[in-house]
């Protein structure tokens, strides 16, 4: 084989290596994620007790992620259990009963001291943390936290261990409400100040309600001494305070309020044992290689505790295991000082070309505002050679811009409906624990025979109770149609009644008119009859007496009454009307008819022809008077023909009369009879109301219980429902919808910007500009909008670096303009090129992924408090200017 076949074997075994590492990694977060095993309520399980707590119970510290309780448990031994109890919200824990021990052990027959034993002991050692170490018989140790080398201590024993136990100190409670740990702080309540308030040290105490209390202090008055506690932080009288001591004498002593309601220890190393699981799960423990690893970052890597090999770096599977604790004291550091970056209002640059980075470094940017990302290749000069940088972005800035506007629009869709599955998803949780609740209620009951026949008999009484309703609520339908029929037939009557009533009421009003003009025409006849009379008595007696009856012509009867005719009577001729009358009767006599229609008014003519006839003797009368003298008879028979007609038209008036009242008097009835029937129409209104009303609730209630006895044949289905009936589930199963349903229908062909602004070149060059367009694209469209800044504005940036082997062109580049970095630092990096670390797998994208996302969260809030602190400034400065100008008004005014 020659030089050059060994050198590609040696590269291509180099890349097989590193190939390897990298599934190895992937596979070792597996493995620790799934040695963690989940317990469930009546579960059977095989429990190891690694320690002894207080009562004698027995603890499983490291077969789950959370402690196990085990009631009457002897240390070492491995027994068969049930899993009795869970409480998995803030301290985790289980409880078990013993069903079988599987092994005894004799360590707890040898232990030398036992749960709940107070002891008197010295303390003669210190580890690193603090905690005094006792040291027994045999080896065994007893560790005791917060203590003092030296002291004599009551200590009472917690948890013990195969080698060791754990202690604590008794408490010494004050009336002042201050509690310590007796011997480790101070023994007596008089030796409280001189032994126990150390300067610098620090306590927690309840600030006692009944003090005194000025302005700036409290004062607490302790055994033979004063405590001065300086009041801040908005503390009160009644809180839990964490102070520290500032200055110490023998009768005072003068302290400061540093923390208000602190979280107890527990409750701490609850906290960092949940975010280091979190870690571990994530694989943020794994480094890379041994053979790879960079000598500076020692102090970030476990280190082996005992044998020959004592403080080197602990090697699993060839491979550095990084120190978790260092990695959550280090990200809690950067994350302070990221959040006041981000108060300050600097913009952030993420930068992260590996693969598993790449995609999470453009989301990060994205959802981070103010902030640019290079997640394919970083070009040499990118920062450091601005100016030809931003003659390539301008080329390819309107492209951008109308694909950042296509994807917000896309993004702002996709958000709409992923908050309306959401909004489904606990729809369908809701119902389905209520169809649970139901069902296992329906269960219950149904389990119980007299229920359930109490149930059956109450459905069938409902079912029979509903017929009954509903043939009563038929037969009063009938009764109302019957009724209705009848109203109808009455008001058919009455208007055929009233339709005779007003011909016969058009008939009586004829009649009576009929009657008037007869009773018109029999006056006149009357006055004529008497005229005629009287002349023919004049006549009569003007023979008797010898007198002269002269018959003259009409007008010259009228030229005698105009000249005084001496020695002779006239009788005057009638008025106009009389004689038009006169003649009509002559005429009529001769052709059978009488028409006459005036009026006449009694006339005294013929006593004024008496006289005149008395005093003369020549009677001068016209000759038509006298030949009317003659129609005497005529009129009389005239008479007794109209009188004759005027009874027959009585007779009639009378009978149409009678026959009115009659109609008034039917319909009256029939308007009674129409009332009675609508009275009994709205009873059965009323009626069938009132029934459809007690229909709808029997039927109700047998919806009800035909719906109990669906649900019940329904409930063994529900387990193969997709329902979410948790949180976690819910995002998971909007997730799986959004990106098989939502996601492939959101999708942009945005080469059809560049078809659009290419579309007028032909196809060769626009296939290069293209091709060019798009290589600028992927290269500078994270740093598209940094256009804007100025060289100077660009070095107030913060980078964040994924991967610092990979950037270490970016890394020097952010040196060499003094930007603050951010770096995720594997075991192979240097960690003295960056301002910030956080040690962890840079590797694997859930680790990437966790740090990101606390990054985002930071920033996110950090951007919200400077925009509410800016909107309070323009609020007070728009106050100020108001106040000023309203001054300025009334100083003019005066």
């Amino acid at each position: 084989m020659s030089f050059q076949e060994k050198q590609k074997k040696s590269k291509k075994e180099t890349m097989k290596n590193e190939i390897g590492s990298f599934n190895k990694k992937s596979n070792l977060a597996e493995k620790v994620s799934s040695n963690l095993k989940k317990l469930k309520l009546n579960d059977l399980c095989v429990l190891k007790i690694s320690a002894l707590g207080p009562k004698g119970i027995g603890i499983d510290e490291y077969s789950y992620p959370y402690s196990v309780f085990i009631p009457n448990g002897n240390l070492g031994d491995s027994v068969k259990a049930k899993i009795i109890k869970m409480n998995l919200k803030e301290d985790k824990y289980a409880i078990a009963q013993v069903l079988d021990v599987m092994k005894k052990s004799t360590l707890n027959q040898n232990s030398q001291v036992k749960p709940d034993e107070i002891l008197k002991v010295n303390i003669q050692k210190l580890t690193s943390k603090g905690a005094g170490v006792v040291e027994l018989n045999d080896g065994f140790k007893l560790i005791i936290p917060n203590a003092k080398i030296g002291t004599n201590v009551d200590v009472i024993v917690t948890r013990i261990k195969s080698k060791y136990a754990f202690a604590k100190t008794t408490m010494v409670a004050s009336n002042n409400g201050i509690s310590a740990r007796s011997q480790a702080v101070a023994t007596t309540k008089k030796d409280l100040l001189e032994s126990k308030l150390i300067e610098g040290s620090k306590y927690t105490l309840n600030l006692p309600k009944t003090g005194k209390y000025l302005e700036k202090y409290g004062i607490i008055k302790l055994d033979g001494s004063v405590l001065f506690l300086k009041l801040s932080l908005g503390a009160k009288p009644g809180d839990k305070v964490r102070i520290k001591v500032s200055k110490v004498n023998n009768k005072f002593a003068i302290a400061n309020i540093v923390q208000i309601n602190p979280t107890s220890l527990f409750k701490k190393r609850i906290l960092v044992q949940n975010s280091i699981r979190q870690m571990i799960k994530n694989g943020m423990h794994l480094g890379e290689k041994a053979v790879k690893c960079n000598a500076r970052m020692k102090n970030y890597v476990w280190l082996k505790k005992q044998g020959q090999n004592q403080n080197r770096p602990l090697i699993k599977k060839e491979r550095h295991i990084i120190n978790l604790l260092k990695t959550r004291r280090c990200l809690n550091k950067a994350l302070t000082q990221l959040s006041k970056y981000a108060l300050k209002g600097r913009t952030f640059l993420f930068i992260g070309t590996k693969k598993p980075a790449s995609g999470l470094i453009a989301r990060a940017s994205l959802f981070s505002k103010t902030s640019f990302f290079v997640n394919t290749r970083w070009l040499g000069g990118m920062l450091t050679n601005w100016k030809t940088i931003l003659k390539s972005i301008s080329k390819i800035r309107p492209i951008l811009k109308e694909k950042q506007k296509i994807v917000a629009d896309i993004l702002d869709k996709r958000q709409i409906i992923k908050v309306r599955l959401i909004k489904k998803a606990l729809l369908l949780k809701k119902k389905s624990q209520l169809i649970l609740t139901k069902g296992r209620f329906l269960i219950d009951q149904f389990k119980n025979p007299q229920t359930k026949a109490q149930i059956l008999e109450k459905t069938k009484a409902l079912s029979l109770k509903r017929k009954e309703l509903v043939e009563n609520c038929y037969s009063l339908l009938s009764k109302r149609q019957v009724l209705i029929a009848k109203r109808r037939e009455l008001m058919y009557q009455s208007l055929v009644l009233k339709e005779k009533g007003l011909q016969i009421g058009t008939r009586y009003k004829n009649l009576l008119r009929e009657l008037i003009i007869y009773s018109k025409k029999l006056r006149e006849l009357k006055y004529l009859l008497i005229l005629s009379n009287e002349i023919k008595n004049i006549k009569n007696k003007a023979r008797e007496e010898n007198k002269e009856i002269l018959n003259i012509s009409y007008p010259k009867v009228k030229e005698l009454v105009q000249s005084s005719f001496a020695g002779s009577s006239i009788l005057p001729n009638p008025p106009k009307e009389i004689l038009n009358l006169i003649l009509l009767t002559m005429k009529n006599k001769y052709e059978g008819s009488y028409m006459g229609t005036a009026e006449i008014a009694p006339l005294d003519m013929a006593n004024v022809a008496t006289k005149s006839a008395t005093d003369t003797k020549v009677i001068v009368v016209s000759k038509l008077i006298s030949k009317f003298s003659r129609f005497g008879p005529y009129l009389k028979d005239l008479i007794k023909k109209y009188e004759e007609n005027m009874t027959k038209i009585q007779t009639l008036l009378n009978n149409s009369s009678n026959i009115l009242s009659k109609i008034k008097s039917s319909l009256n009835q029939y308007i009674d009879l129409k009332n009675q029937l609508v009275s009994q129409l709205n009873n059965i209104k009323t009626k069938l109301i009132a029934e459809r009303n007690i229909i709808r609730v029997v039927k109700t209630k047998l919806k009800h219980f035909a719906a109990q006895k669906r649900l019940i044949k329904f409930l063994p289905r529900l387990r193969y429902l997709a329902t979410p009936l948790f949180t976690n589930k819910i995002t998971e199963t909007v997730k799986i919808l959004m990106q098989k349903i939502v996601d492939p229908k959101l999708k942009y062909p945005i080469d059809n910007i560049y078809d659009e602004k290419l579309g007028s070149n032909s196809k060769k060059v626009a296939a290069a500009r293209k091709k060019k367009w798009q290589r600028l694209e992927k290269y500078f469209g994270g740093i598209a909008n940094m256009t804007k800044m100025t060289k100077s504005q660009i070095s107030k940036n913060v980078a964040i670096v994924v991967g610092q082997k990979e950037e270490i062109n970016a890394v020097r580049e952010c040196q060499k303009l003094g930007i603050k970095m951010f770096n995720i630092v594997d075991t192979n990096c240097n960690p003295s090129f960056a301002d910030h670390i956080i040690p962890a797998n840079d590797d694997s994208r859930n680790s990437i992924k966790y740090v990101l996302n606390k990054f985002l969260i930071r920033i996110r809030l950090a951007q919200k408090l400077r925009q509410k602190m800016n909107q309070k400034l323009r609020q007070t400065s728009n106050n100020t200017q108001r106040t000023s100008s309203r001054k300025f008004k009334t100083s003019r005014v005066g």
